[in-house]
């Protein structure tokens, strides 16, 4: 079994100090997307088929939604906004909708519940965008990476 804080190592090595919103959306969804990567290859027994797909970070969430159960807890319209908040900062120099998507982030981060136990995050609030950005981010991750525990729990042979 990998080491299960290797994603927290990747976050710390890669997440740059700055409150450049773009480029913390930019290196978050790359981290979230390794999780997202590593979370296929567990669900999908031959997932090296999709190699050669080119599948965008959107199609892979969809077909790895659509391969384990849902919980009501689910991450998932967070996993999603996160996507769309970096394709219009990606695609737009000035993104026009760039509040609208930040507003609807938060929103949906402060009702997340990455381990389904509830975490007060009244605190989030009064914390600079690239801040609550960084909290998003790590939120998806810990939503992805439960899943990875999921999964391994349930493939590694009973004792």
């Amino acid at each position: 079994m990998k080491d299960p804080r290797r994603h927290i190592f990747r976050y710390d090595e890669h997440m740059p100090d700055t409150d450049d919103l773009a480029l913390v959306v930019l290196k978050g969804h790359l981290l979230v997307e390794e999780v997202l990567v590593e979370l296929t290859d567990l669900v999908l027994p031959h997932s090296q088929e999709l190699d050669n797909a080119r599948l965008t970070f959107y199609q892979r969430a969809c077909v790895v939604k659509a391969a384990i159960p849902s919980k009501p807890d689910d991450c998932w319209p967070l996993v999603f906004a996160l996507n769309s908040l970096r394709n219009d900062l990606a695609h737009n120099l000035e993104p026009p909708k760039l509040q609208a998507h930040l507003l609807d982030l938060f929103r949906l981060d402060e009702q997340a519940q990455p381990f389904g136990v509830m975490i007060d995050k009244t605190a989030d609030k009064s914390l600079e965008n690239s801040e609550r950005l960084r909290h998003v981010i790590v939120d998806c991750m810990q939503f992805l990476r439960s899943r990875i525990f999921e999964c391994e729990k349930r493939l590694s042979p009973s004792p």
